[in-house]
């Protein structure tokens, strides 16, 4: 069974029934309207069964009225009476075939009773008479993945995300159905040879995620010897030697992937990174204007480049590059690294107001952060370009050099 946010559910149906009560007011006899303003009363109250009641009688005063029907089918629903909310809607349907939203309440119906193949119908026709419901594309997304289709739940999925990018239950179920597609793929792959390559692989980056590091080195270390020459497995077990402190093979690993790809444009920005705090900065800054001569939205590199260009005493253009790193996120924690350099360039500058206004900005959001780390867990995933902010001293100067 999908989960769904019936709140949310219950409101938008709500939200329905008021433009139908609107509507109603303006075409219908005082007593049919008053019914209706009893059933949305009731709806609105969770009285599902005094609603039904209150949306019967409208029906009975207009019978050609497919609001009327449409409305009771959804008491109906709520009420838990799924047979007789189908009858109403279908009503509704044949008096206004183009009325929409029967067809996804009859397809949630459908999906309820297990009657998967007769949702999707109904889902898949709701979606053609209102291509912009997310509900409707989402929930035959929920189809497929009862019927056990997920590669088919995908393409409905992300319609309904491209269309509201904010829900939870279109988020849990899309993302649950590229789970399940991934899976079977490692399945038939580790079905294929159980120690393969891309096994190893798999399991490091598995093993990463869950920041299971030195395990994770472990199986990087298999796929380097078993495919020494493959692009990107040297540069995978850098970045884990990276974190666990171990920049000597770090570098290694990096070098080694720039020899079988000269042009592997992060691993050089990360041996650049790298080597402009602890090793070489002159061929640190050689390397990450390479990196941003081959994609210059590797905006961190800004950072990391005026690191180098500071410690190698160019320091107007090292202030240029922490600039450029601030005014790429300013909110960042990049940027909050990048505002204390920036002050140290310029005191040595001897530009002591931007001097100030830089400390200042970094204390500002120093002070954010202290609040941000008051939470439970402040360990997020990174993106692959994404490089281990380094943390700055409470007070006064930042701790990294």
């Amino acid at each position: 069974m999908g989960k769904l946010n019936w709140k949310r559910y219950l409101q938008g149906c709500a939200l329905l029934m008021v433009l139908v009560v609107s509507a109603l007011a303006q075409t219908v006899p005082s007593e049919a309207d008053k019914a209706m303003q009893e059933g949305l009363a009731q709806m609105k109250s969770g009285n599902f069964t005094q609603a039904a009641a209150a949306y019967s009688k409208v029906t009975k005063l207009q019978p050609t009225f497919a609001e009327g029907f449409f409305n009771l089918g959804l008491a109906e629903e709520k009420a838990g009476q799924l047979d007789l909310a189908r009858t109403a809607l279908e009503k509704a349907l044949r008096l206004k075939p183009g009325l929409r939203g029967a067809n996804l309440f009859l397809g949630t119906i459908a999906y309820r009773q297990n009657r998967f193949k007769e949702a999707e119908a109904s889902l898949l026709e709701e979606t053609k008479l209102d291509p912009r419901s997310a509900q409707a594309f989402m929930w035959l997304g929920i189809c497929h993945l009862a019927q056990d289709d997920p590669q088919g739940a995908i393409a409905p999925l992300d319609k309904a995300y491209a269309l509201d990018a904010s829900d939870a239950d279109i988020l849990y179920h899309r993302g649950r159905a590229y789970l399940l597609v991934a899976n079977a793929s490692y399945d038939a792959m580790f079905k294929l040879d159980p120690d393969s390559l891309r096994v190893h692989q798999v399991l490091g980056e598995a093993y990463a995620q869950g920041y299971r590091n030195q395990e994770a080195i472990g199986e990087f270390e298999l796929t380097v010897k078993l495919a020494p020459r493959q692009p990107g497995l040297h540069e995978e077990l850098g970045d884990q030697e990276w974190i666990t402190g171990q920049l000597d093979k770090a570098a290694d690993a990096y070098r080694k992937e720039l020899r079988i790809d000269p042009l592997a444009v992060t691993a050089m920005y990360k041996l650049g990174s790298l080597l402009v705090q602890n090793r070489d900065p002159s061929e640190g800054v050689r390397l990450l204007r390479g990196a941003l001569r081959l994609d210059p939205s590797l905006s961190d590199a800004h950072y990391y480049l005026g690191v180098g260009l500071a410690g190698t005493d160019q320091n107007e253009d090292a202030a240029r590059e922490f600039q450029l790193a601030i005014a790429s996120d300013p909110a960042s924690d990049r940027a909050m690294s990048a505002y204390y350099k920036l002050s140290q360039v310029y005191r040595t500058l001897h530009k002591m107001n931007e001097a100030q206004a830089a400390l200042k900005n970094f204390q500002q959001m120093r002070a954010t952060v202290k609040e941000r780390q008051d939470r439970k867990s402040t360990q997020l995933v990174r993106k692959r370009t994404e490089l281990p902010v380094q943390e700055q001293v409470a007070d006064g100067m930042p701790g990294d050099q």
